[in-house]
């Protein structure tokens, strides 16, 4: 072994041709480095990519996924939403495990498009828009979302045969369509929205979402508090009156700027219900027996069935539209991976993100990780990224988690470029994922440190969801702007995923 004097006093040529020697070595470690930190899995779709496009040709609108759950034989369902405001896509589509579209599903692998009310309310601004898809025992698919008529909100809901056609035997033709009400008074501003939606072992179909009040206090055209929300239909879509109080559980907060809804619920092999979300912008998750009531016996030191994280926040939320989510993933043995948004005061753009494991009974496992913190916001003194100069920070937006098959967490989510300082609008979005070992610590051979950007060419993408496969690989789902004809707007935008190794 050579070392650095006996280097040194070697003869020139010697020396140079050592000296060359290492450098080579060290390129070529670096180099498989380099290789060897993609997570992709270039067995997926087109070299690890699957662009899929979802579009309605008469209209022009495209849409993205927003959620992705499980379906038989290791398949995909994917919740497709439009992208731009004023979007009626309203469907769910299927996609194989390797990530083509199934074109044995409904219309070419998607279900009918379609929107509710009437063409006047859709030209006047009226909104259609899917968040969340399940599978059922039989095969069958529901969809959860909302409808928006001009600022008045109301639960969506249809559901579909194993091959993708509305089933009549579920409200009325396959869809709940019920106009904008609330306490059975018709609202003119606000109302209620779903955000997912999960189907107990009895087959009660369990929705979550929020109550957005009305902007102006007694105006009396909506919602007087905003409040977090839980619906129990029955599996023929009527409301299930036997479920939390006459069909509906809320949790109501005062008003003010913070955001408050629930945002994921999962059915529990026991018949519980864990679900999470935010109360003023603090991150919560309940667990709710089977009939819609808060399970009190959850959680540490008598805290009402439910786990906090952080603090309350009255500074207004700025992912409020659509892309806020708590997101949870429960492991093999129960245990509850939770990730969030906390919000300290003046940290605007500078959120911190939680990421804490659970045990099943809601106390917090203390040999995952470190602190709670993912991603240490600015603000907190922690930089997880250098400063710049003339940049306010990065934020990262997590909005699907998912467990490996060797017990390693994947949280998937929007990575947002630097804000500069008086910048109005968000910068780049990316399409990201961070990867953690099974006791908490990032997984340094994922990506780049444990952080992977899939950026394929395009102004922007997005990860809305997460998914373990059968065979325990990860797969995430979103959508990407594409590059046509010169231009690469919201009009030219395609269904995204990607699998990890």
């Amino acid at each position: 072994m050579h070392t650095e004097r006996s280097i040194r006093n070697e003869p020139l040529p010697r020396r140079t041709a050592i000296t060359f020697v290492v450098s080579v070595v060290f390129f070529l470690l670096a180099v498989g480095a380099a290789f060897a930190a993609d997570p992709t899995d270039t067995t997926f779709g087109s070299d690890g990519i699957a662009k899929i496009e979802a579009r309605i040709p008469a209209t022009g609108q495209v849409g993205g996924i927003a959620d992705l759950e499980p379906a038989a034989g290791g398949k995909m369902l994917a919740a497709v939403y439009p992208i731009a405001r004023g979007g009626h896509y309203f469907a769910a589509a299927r996609i194989l495990p390797g990530g083509r579209l199934d074109r044995s599903f409904g219309q070419d692998g998607f279900t009918p498009r379609f929107h509710f009310g009437s063409e006047s309310e859709v030209a006047g601004g009226g909104v259609l828009q899917a968040e969340a898809v399940a599978d059922q025992q039989d095969g069958s698919v529901l969809l959860a979302g909302y409808r928006e008529v001009r600022a008045a909100f109301a639960p969506a809901l249809a559901r579909f045969t194993s091959r993708g056609r509305l089933d009549p035997s579920f409200g009325q033709g396959g869809r709940i369509t019920p106009r904008p009400t609330y306490e059975g008074s018709r609202v003119v501003e606000g109302g209620e929205r779903l955000h997912d939606v999960a189907v107990e072992p009895d087959g009660t179909i369990v929705a979550v979402g929020d109550i957005i009040a009305e902007p102006y206090r007694g105006a009396g055209r909506g919602p007087e508090r905003p409040a977090a929300l839980v619906i129990g239909y029955r599996p023929d879509g009527r409301i299930d009156r036997n479920f939390g109080h006459h069909g509906r559980l809320r949790i109501s907060v005062p008003r003010g700027g913070a955001y408050t809804g629930f945002t994921e619920v999962k059915a529990l092999p026991s018949g519980k219900l864990l679900v999470s979300g935010y109360l003023r912008q603090r991150l919560v998750l309940y667990r709710l027996t089977a009939d819609g009531r808060v399970d009190r016996s959850f959680g540490r030191g008598g805290r009402g069935g439910r786990v906090t994280v952080g603090g309350p926040s009255d500074s207004p939320t700025i992912t409020r539209g659509g892309y806020l989510r708590a997101p949870f993933a429960v492991d093999a043995r129960g245990g509850i991976v939770l990730c969030g948004l906390l919000y300290p005061d003046g940290g605007r753009f500078e959120e911190p993100v939680a990421l804490l494991r659970l045990f099943p009974s809601g106390r917090r496992d203390r040999s995952f990780g470190r602190s709670r913190y993912m991603e240490p916001a600015p603000t907190d003194g922690q930089v997880s990224h250098p400063r710049r100069r003339g940049v306010q920070g990065f934020n990262f937006e997590p909005q699907g988690v998912a467990i490996d098959g060797r017990g390693r967490p994947v949280v998937v989510g929007i990575e947002l470029a630097p804000y500069t300082r008086g910048q109005g609008e968000s910068g780049y979005r990316y399409f990201a994922a961070r990867r953690f070992l099974p006791d908490g610590r990032r997984d340094r051979s994922f990506g780049h440190g444990g952080v992977w950007d899939t950026n394929p060419p395009g102004s922007q993408s997005m990860a809305r969801a997460g998914l373990t496969q059968p065979d325990g690989q990860v797969v995430a789902g979103g959508w990407v702007q594409i590059d046509r004809g010169g231009g690469n707007g919201p009009g030219n935008t395609a269904m995204l995923l990607t699998r990890y190794r």
